[in-house]
C-alpha cells in the first residue's frame, strides 16, 4: 500500500463537512472551554487573586497596568487552549495520523526554503502597507453608519488593548509577548487555518485558490478588526500559497512567527528610541520602498513557487487529502 492510500488523512470515507462542522465545533470548545479554564487557572496562580477580582480586571485590563504580565499570559493560555490543543483533538480524535509526517516533516533544503520564505514575508509586509492604508480609511456609505460607527468602536477598543499588551516595560515581557502573539499564533493558527481548515475546503471546493481564499477570509474575519481586514486576508491568502507550493506546514509557520516576530521586534526598539519608524501607524511606506520591495516580493515569489515545483505528488500533504 502506498503512503497517499495509508495517509489516515486521506480517507473518503470521511466526509469533509462532517470534519469541518467537528473542526468549527471543537475549536469553539477549545476556545471557549480548554482555553478558558487554562486562561484563568494561570492568572489566578500568577496573581494570587480571587475570581470575582479576576472577572474586574478582564472587564477593564487597561486598569491595571500591574496585572500586565498576567493579562497577557491570560491571552497565551487561551489561544493555546483553541488554536493549539483544539485542533490537536481534533486530529487525534477523528483523523488518527501522525502528526509529524503530515505536517511537521522538513522539506528538503529546508534552510534555502526559509531564507526565501523570510524574504518573501519581509518584502510583503512592506508592501501591504498600501492596503493598512487603504482598508483604514475605507469610508462606508451613509446607509452604513450604524455599522461604521460599531466597527470604528470595536476598532478603536482593540487598539487600545494592542497598545497595553505591547508596552514593553522589559526584555523579559517582551519575550513572554514574542511567545504569546508570535510563537503561539504562528504554530496554531496555520495548524488550524491552513492544516486542517484549507485541506478540508479542497476537499469541498475541489480547487486549491478557492480553499486558500476561503480560509483567509476567515483567517481575517476571526479577528474582529473590520479596518484591517484586507491586509490580514492579504497575509493568510500569502500564507496559503506557500504551503500550497510547498505542501509542508512547517513553511507557512516560519512565516506567521517571523511576520508577527518582526512587528514586535520593530515596535520594542521604537519603544527603545532605536528607530523612527512606528510599525503601529496605519499610514503606507513611502512609495519608493513600496515599488522596490513590490519586485523582490514578485520575482521571490516566483522563484520560490519553481524552486519547489519538483516537490513529489506523494510527499505533499494537500493531495493525501
Amino acid at each position: 500500500m502506498s503512503d497517499l492510500e495509508s495517509n489516515p488523512l486521506y480517507s473518503q470515507g470521511k466526509n469533509p463537512w462532517v470534519l469541518l462542522l467537528a473542526l468549527i465545533l471543537i475549536t469553539i470548545g477549545g476556545l471557549f472551554l480548554i482555553g478558558q479554564v487554562m486562561a484563568i487557572i494561570t492568572a489566578m496562580i500568577m496573581s494570587g487573586i480571587g475570581m470575582k477580582e479576576l472577572t474586574n480586571i478582564l472587564m477593564n485590563p487597561t486598569a491595571y497596568p500591574e496585572q500586565r504580565t498576567m493579562f497577557l499570559s491570560y491571552q497565551g493560555m487561551s489561544s493555546l487552549g483553541g488554536f493549539i490543543i483544539a485542533p490537536l483533538i481534533f486530529y487525534y480524535t477523528l483523523i488518527k495520523g501522525n502528526l509529524r509526517k503530515d505536517f511537521f516533516s522538513f522539506p528538503k533544503d529546508i534552510l534555502a526554503i526559509i531564507l526565501f520564505t523570510v524574504i518573501i514575508v519581509f518584502s510583503f509586509m512592506i508592501v501591504n502597507t498600501v492596503f493598512i492604508e487603504w482598508n483604514a480609511n475605507i469610508k462606508l456609505p451613509d446607509t452604513f453608519t450604524g455599522i461604521e460607527r460599531w466597527a470604528k468602536g470595536l476598532e478603536d477598543q482593540m487598539q487600545v488593548l494592542t497598545e497595553f499588551l505591547t508596552d514593553f516595560e522589559s526584555t523579559g515581557y517582551f519575550i513572554l509577548a514574542v511567545i504569546v502573539i508570535a510563537i503561539i499564533p504562528g504554530i496554531g493558527e496555520e495548524l488550524l487555518f491552513r492544516g486542517f481548515l484549507q485541506n478540508l475546503l479542497k476537499r469541498i471546493f475541489k480547487n486549491n485558490h478557492a480553499a486558500i481564499w476561503v480560509a483567509a477570509i476567515l483567517f481575517s474575519a476571526i479577528h474582529f478588526q473590520f479596518y484591517g481586514f484586507i491586509p490580514r486576508m492579504l497575509l493568510g491568502a500569502l500564507f496559503g500559497y506557500l504551503y500550497m507550493w510547498s505542501g509542508k506546514l512547517i513553511v507557512p509557520v516560519v512565516a506567521h512567527i517571523f511576520n508577527n516576530g518582526v512587528s514586535l521586534f520593530a515596535l520594542y526598539i521604537y519603544q527603545k528610541d532605536l528607530i523612527d519608524i512606528d510599525v503601529e501607524s496605519t499610514e503606507a511606506l513611502p512609495t519608493v520602498y513600496v515599488l522596490i520591495f513590490s519586485a523582490l516580493f514578485v520575482i521571490t515569489l516566483v522563484y520560490f513557487k519553481n524552486y519547489l515545483a519538483n516537490i513529489k505528488e506523494h510527499e505533499r500533504l494537500d493531495t493525501r487529502l
